[in-house]
């Protein structure tokens, strides 16, 4: 039998898209571009290597502390998501993997990485902004766009992957007007009698 997975769809993203955020449909992310910039002047981007990994590493910790408490099946999935990230950390460039930190009166405010899935296709792996700047999520995923672009010409898609069926990463994903749903489905074999 075969079950459609929504919770697993991953979210696709023209590239140019999400590097200009051209048009009605994204000026709100433009704005909270704004006000991150209104909040912290002085920001910057850096990208990720042996050099700032640890940081990168413990503002990922100080975002977990601050997340205790949600509901147990979003706890979970947090604790999977650590775990993964900390192999990431450790096995970062024999993963072949490329980030870009955001960094706001001195600290990291954010990060993103990820790897290349084919010749035209990046996946975003992890991207973690703290919440109590307001604009750093939307700043950070621009900016790694520009990047990415920069750096990989042939790039047309950015792979965000799968909301996990949590709702606010739902929201969040879904309001950049992905421009293709990746659907998968779980099958079950069943035995021949």
């Amino acid at each position: 039998t075969e079950e459609e997975d929504r919770d697993g769809f991953d979210y696709l993203y023209d590239i140019d898209r999400l590097a200009d955020l051209p048009g009605r449909r994204l000026q709100s992310k433009r704005n909270h571009i704004n006000r991150f910039e209104s909040i912290c002047p002085g920001w910057s981007v850096e990208e990720i290597g042996p050099e700032n990994l640890a940081e990168c590493a413990a503002m990922d910790r100080e975002w977990n502390r601050l997340r205790r408490g949600q509901p147990e099946s979003e706890e979970e999935t947090l604790a999977d998501e650590r775990h993964a990230l900390s192999l990431a950390f450790c096995h970062y460039r024999e993963l072949g993997l490329s980030g870009l930190l955001l960094r706001a009166e001195g600290r990291v405010a954010a990060f993103t990485m990820g790897s290349p899935i084919g010749p035209d296709t990046f996946d975003v792996h992890f991207e973690k902004a703290f919440s109590d700047l307001p604009g750093a999520y939307p700043l950070i995923n621009r900016e790694f766009a520009r990047w990415l672009r920069e750096c990989h010409p042939g790039l047309r898609w950015l792979n965000r992957e799968d909301d996990m069926g949590l709702e606010g990463l739902r929201r969040a994903k879904s309001s950049y007007h992905p421009d293709r749903m990746v659907e998968k489905s779980t099958v079950e074999l069943l035995d021949a009698l």
